[in-house]
């Protein structure tokens, strides 16, 4: 997973940029919410057998904060080594460790996405084909993205379908404590990232190359890959969690705090070129998840 990115305007905030943003963002969240109801039964399957993919710390509630402490470390570390290359004229080097992080994400998690769709709605003949053939091509396509030429409305498409595959398979698989730690921890340090830390002087060094393959077009916006990923995590989770008792509501809820968060960060940009885009969503999104977890 990439590090959260800020939010950055192309051009002057207007309604009609905000709304645009926020239809783009919509999209990516409902997409989301069809890949969870998709991968479910996958999902459910490697909790039951493995626990929750990610607890080092377990499940309880001080574990999970430790849980997202752990994530918030390894992408700092992995910030500054990104900022490291770059001072150093290290390009190459730099667009590896991006292609090979996003590279990965990719393709394990969209071999669980095309598989489960191959099974439910292809004849067997395509299973293997369809199965491993998505994951390998969306690979390729990012790599051109990253490597060849950086196509903006390609990268876009790729990139917000790998983000909402991460946000899914997060809400799908973490124990909920640690899904709700991850997005309120990685909020603290969006805003040291984008003012203070490492994020800064990595948009700072090269902006051109530093966004190449870590951020999606939002109308004239550009959100960070980190953003997409929480962004339809909470809604995801709301989803995974609520529907049995009560339907979609509490993800369309969640969807439209964040949406609303996302709208009022992006129009103070009016005032700021450079925000971080997780905290305001996030409080939105994870006070509605509170509300129906107590």
């Amino acid at each position: 997973m990439s590090d959260p990115q800020a939010t950055l305007p192309e051009k002057r905030v207007t309604p009609l940029n905000l709304l645009v943003a926020a239809a783009v963002v919509a999209v990516i969240q409902l997409a989301a919410l069809l890949i969870t109801s998709q991968n479910l039964p996958d999902y459910q399957a490697i909790v039951a057998s493995s626990g929750p993919s990610y607890a080092p710390a377990g499940t309880s509630v001080g574990g999970s904060a430790i849980n997202a402490l752990l994530l918030v470390g390894f992408a700092f570390a992995l910030t500054v080594a990104l900022v490291w290359l770059l001072r150093r004229r290290m390009v190459k080097s730099f667009k590896v460790l991006i292609f090979g992080s996003v590279a990965l994400s990719t393709f394990l998690l969209t071999l669980i996405t095309a598989g489960q769709f191959a099974i439910d709605y292809l004849p067997p003949w395509a299973f293997l084909p369809v199965e491993y053939g998505v994951p390998a091509l969306l690979v390729a396509l990012v790599g051109y993205t990253i490597f060849v030429k950086n196509v903006n409305w390609l990268s876009t498409l790729i990139l917000a379908f790998v983000g909402a595959e991460v946000g899914s398979f997060f809400a799908e698989t973490l124990s909920p404590w640690t899904a709700l730690a991850l997005p309120i921890a990685f909020s603290v340090y969006d805003v040291y990232a984008v003012f203070k830390g490492p994020l800064k002087a990595l948009i700072g060094t090269a902006p051109g190359i530093a966004l190449v393959g870590m951020s999606i077009k939002a109308g004239e916006f550009t959100l960070g890959l980190g953003d997409v990923v929480f962004y339809t995590l909470l809604p995801s989770l709301a989803l995974f969690q609520f529907y049995q008792a009560f339907g979609a509501v509490p993800a369309a809820l969640t969807i439209v705090a964040i949406d609303a968060g996302m709208v009022i960060t992006l129009f103070l940009l009016s005032k700021r070129r450079l925000l971080p885009g997780l905290p305001i969503p996030m409080l939105f999104g994870v006070l509605v998840i509170v509300r129906y977890l107590i």
